[in-house]
């Protein structure tokens, strides 16, 4: 079979897998990916089996597709862990007023945010030193950490919201 007619023959098939894995990698990706598997199937088909093209090329379509999903975590995994000093630099996040981050601290927070909040936001530590240092799962520090800003964050609107309204009262 021609390229051509392999490709216009099996478009819908290779659109309907690489549909089931949206989101993951780019769907232009997963279709590229998905005819890779197609041509696979070409070549290690064997009509004498009594089985149909489709069926069998189901297979090595979602197994190129799969693949290229793996290596794909696998990159951006390595690439986070590579580039966490540049990606995660507290400074960056440290948008806030020192009183704000004091006030904040000082309430009544679970020792362990405590702990994640002062070496992460004061003492410029990564997460995964941070986790090493506690004995936690860095993946735990980091939500952890968004937790805190997500708390930071609605403590300096609300603390926005009522000095408004103060000085309209005044």
């Amino acid at each position: 079979m021609k390229m051509e007619e392999l490709y216009q023959n099996y478009l819908p098939l290779v659109k309907s897998i690489a549909s089931r894995y949206k989101g993951r990698v780019s769907f232009e990706d997963l279709v590229q990916e998905g005819f890779l598997g197609l041509l696979e199937a070409e070549k290690r088909f064997d009509s004498s089996k009594k089985a149909k093209f489709s069926t069998y090329a189901f297979y090595w379509i979602k197994k190129k597709i799969l693949e290229a999903i793996r290596k794909e975590k696998i990159q951006s995994l390595d690439s986070v862990e590579l580039n966490e000093e540049i990606l995660e630099n507290p400074i960056i996040e440290r948008t806030y007023k020192s009183e704000d981050l004091d006030i904040f601290l000082n309430k009544s927070l679970p020792p362990l945010e405590q702990k994640i909040f002062k070496l992460y936001f004061q003492e410029a530590k990564t997460l995964s030193q941070i986790a090493k240092e506690l004995g936690i799962r860095r993946e735990r520090v980091r939500q952890t950490k968004q937790l805190l800003l997500r708390k930071l964050k609605i403590n300096q609107k609300l603390t926005q919201d009522l000095y408004a309204v103060n000085r309209l009262s005044v």
